[in-house]
Formats: C-alpha cells, structure tokens, sequence
C-alpha cells in the first residue's frame, strides 16, 4: 500500500512494511548486527524503528533478516524518539534501490 504523499514532497512513494532487518552502525569499531524494524520503505529510502542510538549524518547499513544476503549502504537523515524507549529514524539509501532487491521485493 502506497502511503499518501504529503503535500507531494516524497521524492518516491513509500510503502508500508513490517519487515525486521539489522543496522550496522558504520560507526562502531564491532560491527554489531543490531535489531530494527522497517515501518516503510521506497526506492530511495527507508523509516526504520530501533532502540539503539542513531545520529543525522551517520552511515549505517542495513541488512534484511530474511531471504538473500543483501547490504544497503545509507545515512541517517533524522531521529524521533517513540514510545516504548524505541526511536524512530529515516534513512537515504546511497544508491537507489529497484524494486526487485531483496530489500524491497516482498514489501511491493
């Protein structure tokens, strides 16, 4: 289902997920896979919620946690926090995704 465009500022449309997937602070010297749940995803970008601390501007890759081995390389454009000590964050996709990936092909 194909989110409504707000005033038309979405730059893709947006799709609703529920798709769990690991972020990979770029950041962090160990590499932790850490647990995160993508709320909508496009070609261009991503809203994911998590519990672990993400910053405007940091690199982040993420990983979907079924199917292929796949990694997204993106940036982190803001953070909300949410209920439940969770945060919310939107995420620009360095490179376009086709709707084929793995990321996107089963939310489409």
């Amino acid at each position: 289902m194909i989110l409504d465009n707000i005033d038309n500022r979405r730059r893709a449309p947006r799709n609703r997920a529920s798709k769990a997937i690991a972020l990979i602070v770029d950041s962090d010297a160990e590499q932790i896979a850490n647990h995160a749940f993508a709320v909508d995803l496009s070609m261009l970008g991503a809203r994911v919620r998590t519990t672990i601390r993400l910053e405007p501007g940091q690199r982040v890759t993420v990983i979907p946690r079924e199917g292929r081995s796949y990694a997204v390389e993106s940036r982190v454009i803001w953070v909300q926090d949410a209920p439940a000590n969770e945060a919310e964050a939107g995420l620009a996709f360095l490179e376009p995704q086709a709707s084929a990936s793995p990321l996107l092909a089963s939310e489409q």
